[in-house]
């Protein structure tokens, strides 16, 4: 096979969870454009619609949509069930919900244990469920999306002229969720590995103008290269963990971020 038709995601089936959060819209376009057929999974009907309308613009329309709470065996039993009607295969899951996060500290056990439901047990869930379809097939490529805090600390020098922001970033959980997806990546990868499935982790720089202007410029200068990501950073990622080019990478974090954690 010539090298870059390693690359092409042409006749693969793609389901993107919650794309409505950060990276999901890039990714999505990202993989369509390279052949996937996309599907789109989420608790919110309209954020999925607006995503399929962006797809259908760009002239690559979404293959389906679903609504998907995750949380529960129940809706990931649901999903897989869909998934096998609707798919020739499932060779693409991207899982990006843990886009969900509280602000500040001060959250009750309720609070967290929602949130918690959602970003950890409900990716579990998924990745258990779909996995075993993968498994079945013997194929399948699984993308957990995560952030450059899933490697390191939010430095709180990047909120000096920002303070209103800080809350969201040094959230109660926020590193928390986001760092599980690098060590959740490796344990999956053990278990797929041997059906033949990969799972591996993108651990992504802020998109440029996803952030408040003082800490994008704040992070600029912390970084190796001096700029954020652009949506083709973003999606260019995506699918080379989506495609066989990276078909013997399994269990890693690649960072997508500039350099910033390189430090």
């Amino acid at each position: 096979m010539n090298i870059l038709e390693q690359f092409s995601l042409k006749g693969k089936n793609a389901l993107i969870t919650c794309p409505e959060y950060l990276y999901g819209r890039e990714i999505a376009l990202g993989l369509s454009s390279a052949g996937a057929a996309v599907y789109l999974a989420g608790p919110d009907e309209a954020a999925l619609e607006e995503i399929s309308k962006v797809l259908e613009e760009a002239g690559v329309p979404a293959a389906g949509r679903y609504a998907y709470v995750p949380g529960t065996e129940e809706a990931s039993v649901a999903l897989a069930e869909a998934v096998k009607r609707d798919m020739s295969s499932l060779d693409i899951l991207v899982e990006n919900s843990t886009g969900m996060r509280l602000k500040g500290w001060s959250h009750s056990y309720e609070e967290i244990y929602k949130i918690l439901e959602f970003t950890q047990l409900g990716v579990m869930m998924t990745v258990q469920k779909l996995g075993e379809i993968m498994a079945s097939q013997a194929h399948g490529s699984v993308l957990l999306i995560s952030d450059y805090a899933a490697l390191a600390g939010c430095d709180p020098q990047n909120y000096v002229s920002c303070q209103d922001y800080a809350s969201e970033d040094f959230s109660l959980e926020y590193g928390y969720v986001k760092g599980s997806f690098v060590n959740y990546a490796r344990q999956a990868a053990g278990y797929l590995g041997s059906a033949g499935c990969r799972c591996n982790c993108i651990a992504y720089g802020p998109l440029a103008g996803s952030k408040p202007e003082a800490f994008e410029e704040a992070f600029i200068r912390h970084s190796h290269l001096k700029r954020l990501a652009s949506p083709e950073d973003v999606a260019a990622a995506a699918v080379f963990f989506a495609s066989d080019a990276s078909r013997f990478i399994t269990g890693t974090t690649l960072a997508v971020d500039g350099g910033y954690t390189a430090k």
